[in-house]
């Protein structure tokens, strides 16, 4: 009994340690960033409801933000379609903002770096913008 007793205090101390870590640390910390990536989320969540697209990654620099999809495989026929769909739905919610949408993977690629880089402070306001123009070059060509 006093083995049994035991058992369920050290699970009820360890399940109270769990959820107190779990509390320390908020989901989005947009005032420690570099580069406060508000609107690059909300512009995530306006492409992930459209049902062709499976995966976004979007940076917010400036006035501009760049958005990369990725797109079901047999909605690949559609891009242009896609991409001028994201485009308004985005440009809608920010009239005053420079929109670029992306289906291309490299693209991806690189603004999924950069996002995780600002999400971790990870760089400097001068490297993001070397990167920036670097993805803005894959975009035109």
């Amino acid at each position: 009994m006093k083995k049994l007793f035991f058992l369920c205090f050290i699970f009820l101390l360890t399940g109270c340690n769990f959820a107190a870590k779990s509390d320390d640390q908020p989901l989005y910390m947009g005032s420690n960033k570099v580069i406060d990536q508000t609107k690059a989320d909300e512009a995530k969540q306006i492409i992930l409801s459209m049902e062709e697209v499976i995966a976004v990654k979007a940076v917010e620099f400036e006035e501009d933000i760049f958005v990369a999809a990725q797109v079901k495989q047999f909605d690949r026929f559609f891009l242009d379609q896609i991409r001028k769909k994201a485009h308004e739905k985005i440009k809608k919610r920010y009239p005053e903002t420079q929109v670029h949408v992306s289906t291309d993977k490299k693209v991806f690629l690189e603004l999924e770096k950069l996002e995780e880089e600002i999400y971790h402070n990870k760089i400097k306001k001068a490297e993001i913008k070397k990167k920036w123009k670097k993805i803005e070059d894959f975009m035109k060509g």
